[in-house]
């Protein structure tokens, strides 16, 4: 497909060039000179196409993809380090280390998410300034050539900056391509100084950027209009959040507290503006929709919108921004989505010592009903369901009448599946004998339940040998949801506060209906309540997004870690009162503790990896680490 072949493309540039200028001029090597790439304007087009590289992976390693991706921690997802997801992988690196609270400045055991997004972020920021300063003096170009040029390197520079703020916070601010002679030594920036210059880079690449359908083409993964204001959307968006305008008290004893980068709070009035802000931002692309550039992919195609390659309204549409991922593969992805009944040799935690993330029974209880009541309103002491009487849940038939995003998300025991069903049991009075998805118990779901969402029914054993994936970084429903949350946040839910007649309530009710097209169970949120419709909001996006890595920076922009990740997370173990099932079978469902996980305050910010703390004596440390 053309825009495999790109990105295959880009991967065989990233051989010929070098990070970093300095290797350009090495003449006693396979690379290109400066003149051989700054000279010729294909040699350059290459170079700002290499940008591209770096939203995939840094440095390289095949299992690190650490912007985001389905196996970008080696064959399991980051959301396992989230409460929607358990990795079952034995050694599971980045995902173990963030569940037991043992990540440090070092990166031990966390350098994927940790270390890599600092490293790759700085050099992918620096081949954008060097795009920036020599594109204007490559002979050949039109000047539309050199503008768009600019734009995709303003865009990448904008993108890496908010990978690193929405981590680390203020960073140092690079807008040049630094020389061996240069100080180094650089403070951080103010959060709020970062913002602004990454709306300012956004605001400067928008002229020059295609319109969002030029992604139906060979350029599909390179940023449009619409790709541009929807981050500048997000940034603003981080910026109004908790974590980035109230005060961070974080105790550090008796520390030096000049060793530490501490934040000036906002006001009352300041942070309001942000919201306003922010919404109006998300407005910008909302308006994108009555020009038929962007909207909701429909129910049809819901579960199209992350594999599918053929789906105009999949891709056009509901895409704002997305990375190709390129061939996903059998037997490659059955490791990573834990399946195992489904092939000859097995998967998940069994496939090699590998992998496989499972959804938790935490997740699965924030699905409503069917008619959008609330089947359970809490926990009790003991981790039991606080059950809503009134939603018609029972917990041994827990996953019927359900919204409808459960099934399409999550394989349940018993759920029909590649021609068979799916048999997660146990055999109760003898518990060595078990479902075909169940065998060798510990090498398989530790949760039991299997992830459906990132996988096409027909790429099986014997059908379709592999899929082209999409990695969604904004999608339109991103958009609305944004929105949604800062006219709330502004004005309450039902307040036309920009008086262009779209309230909070109307973008959240536009989600919350996608799936019922005809209107047969209309789930409008109807509230009032500030609070509670942003508590509603915030379920709403855990499971709209889920596999999707929104789940942990929603809940850390709002300071919320020590309340949701410092808590078990749960599943099931279904049993069976017979060896041979039949989808008659009555189960027994039984809720049991996973995990105790572990999460403390000062873990809202990331720490800057110690090793550039160590370079620069400028450079300050986030409280508590």
């Amino acid at each position: 497909m053309k825009k495999s072949i790109i990105y295959l493309l880009l991967l065989q540039v990233s051989l010929f060039f070098a990070a970093c200028e300095d290797y350009l001029d090495k003449k006693e090597s396979a690379l290109l000179t400066s003149d051989q790439v700054f000279k010729d304007p294909i040699n350059f087009q290459k170079f700002v196409d290499d940008i591209y590289t770096y939203y995939h992976y840094w440095p390289g390693d095949w299992a690190c993809q650490s912007f985001g991706g389905l196996g970008r921690i080696a064959y399991s997802s980051f959301e396992g380090a989230s409460d929607l997801a358990e990795a079952s992988r034995a050694v599971a690196g980045t995902n173990a280390s963030f569940n037991l609270g043992n990540w440090s400045p070092s990166a031990y055991g966390a350098q994927v998410e940790l270390l890599w997004p600092w490293t790759g972020s700085y050099a992918a920021i620096r081949r954008c300034n060097v795009v920036l300063e020599k594109a204007d003096s490559v002979p050949g170009l039109s000047s539309g050539q050199i503008s768009g040029y600019k734009s995709e390197a303003l865009f990448a520079r904008a993108f890496f900056y908010f990978e690193l703020i929405k981590r680390y916070g203020g960073v140092p601010y690079i807008t040049k391509s630094l020389k061996e002679t240069d100080d180094m030594d650089l403070p951080r920036e103010p959060y709020d100084t970062c913002v602004a210059k990454i709306v300012r880079d956004l605001d400067a690449a928008l002229p020059n950027l295609p319109q969002l359908k030029a992604q139906a083409n060979v350029d599909f993964g390179r940023p449009t209009v619409g790709a541009a204001l929807a981050l500048k959307a997000k940034v603003l968006l981080y910026a109004a959040s908790p974590l980035n305008t109230e005060p961070y008290d974080i105790n550090i004893g008796a520390r030096d507290t000049s060793l530490y980068y501490f934040e000036k709070p906002n006001t009352p009035d300041e942070i309001h503006q942000k919201w306003v802000d922010a919404a109006k931002a998300a407005y910008e692309v909302i308006k994108m929709e009555d020009q038929g550039l962007c909207g909701l992919a429909d129910s049809a195609h819901y579960r199209n919108i992350i594999y599918q390659t053929n789906s105009v309204d999949a891709k056009q549409n509901e895409i704002l921004f997305s990375r190709v991922d390129g061939s996903f593969k059998f037997s490659g992805g059955k490791a990573l989505m834990g399946w195992v009944g489904f092939s000859d040799v097995g998967a998940s935690k069994g496939y090699g010592g590998s992998a496989g993330t499972y959804p938790t029974q935490n997740l699965i209880d924030m699905y409503e009903m069917e008619d959008g009541t609330i089947p359970i309103t809490g926990y009790n002491a003991d981790g039991s369901p606080i059950i809503n009487p009134a939603s018609g849940y029972k917990e041994e038939n827990m996953w019927n009448n359900r919204d409808p995003r459960l099934k399409l998300t999550v394989l349940c025991n018993q759920d029909q599946w590649q021609d068979r069903p799916v048999q997660i049991w146990f055999y109760k009075n003898n518990p060595t004998i078990s479902g075909s998805e169940m065998k060798d118990a510990q090498d398989y779901t530790t949760t039991g339940y299997l992830c459906k969402k990132m996988w096409p029914e027909d790429l099986r054993q014997g059908g379709v040998a592999s899929v082209t994936m999409n990695w969604i970084w904004f999608r339109y429903t991103d958009v609305l949801l944004w929105y949604a949350e800062a006219m709330d946040q502004a004005f309450g839910p039902n307040v036309d506060g920009l008086g262009n007649g779209k309230t909070a309530s109307w973008a959240l009710n536009r989600v919350r209906n996608r799936m019922n097209p005809k209107n047969s169970h209309k789930r409008d949120l109807v509230t009032d309540d500030k609070d509670f419709f942003l508590e509603r909001l915030m379920n709403e996006r855990a499971i709209e997004f889920v596999y999707e890595e929104q789940r942990w920076w929603d809940v850390i922009r709002y300071k919320k870690g020590n309340d949701i990740f410092n808590k078990p997370v749960y599943g099931v173990r279904i049993y069976s009162p017979t060896t041979s099932p039949t989808p008659s079978t009555t189960f027994e469902i039984t809720r049991r503790k996973i995990e105790n996980r572990v999460f403390y305050d000062y873990m809202h910010k990331y720490p800057i990896p110690y090793a550039e703390i160590e370079k620069s004596p400028k450079l300050k440390q986030n409280p508590g680490w």
